[in-house]
């Protein structure tokens, strides 16, 4: 058998088929409409990724859809992106390993695995979206904290076994929506999450367009004092919710806190966290923040699956010893008499 590791994020989506190298695009889906020239000879109605990216920016009369808001699937275009990471990664899974927000209902979860068996024909997996950047850091036990676009998603493990999680519904969303008001009200020109991700983690990137015959140009030094102040203010508003939750446990899972995710490679969240935990315990970061959960729902589905071949090994050579035994017993029956 055969699987994946897929995380489909507000932003971004990202895949795996190895526990290795990771696939990743933007979580975009746009349905156009038929185009008047066709230079290449090929014509479609749905655009996937990075090509939906492209359309989006260009074009005008299409649909333009992020299927995840707030961490609730709110458009079945969801399954168009599972379906191009599985195209994309070249492979033909039999099970998909993926994870949802802490706080998603039992429903939405069935809902979600019966759709994606219906279309995909593909066996689901489901995990709390934290526990997947956990299993790929080798820790069963632990604290972390998963700030995606739309949510943060909080989870405390032992033993592999889940005691408590929250989902925030604030990520880097506030953030970058902030932003995006200065840059609105200083140039009068709207970005992209994808350009703006861009523009605050790259020193030396610049944004273009074309505004009343004019070339307007934002840079990473017109936001910076701006963002420094505003991020601050956000993970002071994460941290606290943190800490509630924290409330009255061990130290022993709290020395395993770690803080995960997009949100987690934005300039100067991390020092922001130890500040606000400098108290209570050091903060871990994950080597791929953005990859880490994916690569995690890809190993713990690997452990499952092998733990399944050995239980049905056990029990084959259980019935097989058992099938042995029968004829031999009837066969010393048959010799007493």
């Amino acid at each position: 058998m055969t699987h994946i590791g897929l995380d489909i994020g507000t932003n971004y989506t990202k895949a795996t088929k190895d526990g290795k190298n990771v696939t990743i695009f933007p979580s975009i889906v746009v349905y156009g409409e038929e185009k008047d020239w066709s230079l290449t000879g090929k014509t479609k109605d749905v655009y996937v990724g990075e090509e939906a990216l492209n359309i989006a920016q260009s074009l005008e009369n299409v649909e333009v859809f992020r299927p995840l808001h707030e961490g609730r699937i709110i458009h079945e275009s969801y399954i168009e992106l599972a379906r191009h990471a599985i195209e994309t990664l070249k492979t033909k899974p039999s099970v998909v390993a993926t994870g949802l927000p802490v706080k998603s209902s039992r429903k939405e979860r069935e809902e979600l695995s019966e759709s994606i068996k219906e279309k995909l024909g593909v066996e689901v997996l489901i995990f709390p979206e934290p526990v997947g950047t956990l299993a790929y850091m080798n820790m069963d036990t632990g604290v972390c904290v998963d700030i995606g676009f739309g949510t943060t998603d909080m989870i405390v493990l032992s033993g592999m076994e889940y005691l408590k999680g929250d989902t925030m519904l604030m990520g880097a969303d506030w953030l970058f929506d902030n932003i995006e008001v200065i840059i609105r009200n200083k140039a009068g020109i709207g970005l992209t999450p994808e350009e703006l991700t861009k523009l605050i983690v790259n020193e030396d990137y610049e944004i273009g367009r074309i505004r009343s015959g004019r070339r307007i140009t934002i840079k990473h030094s017109d936001i910076e004092e701006e963002y420094i102040k505003l991020m601050r203010s956000w993970v002071e508003r994460i941290a606290s919710r943190v800490k509630l939750m924290l409330e009255g446990l061990s130290t022993a899972i709290v020395d395993n806190m770690v803080v995960t995710g997009g949100g987690a490679l934005l300039p100067g969240v991390k020092e922001a966290f130890e500040d606000a935990f400098k108290e209570i315990t050091e903060i871990k970061v994950p080597d791929n923040p953005i990859a880490a959960n994916a690569l995690g729902y890809y190993r713990l589905a690997e452990a499952i699956m092998k733990e399944e071949r050995e239980e049905k090994s056990e029990s084959e050579t259980k019935e097989t010893k058992e099938e042995k035994k029968e004829p031999e017993e009837k066969k010393g029956k048959g010799k007493k008499k």
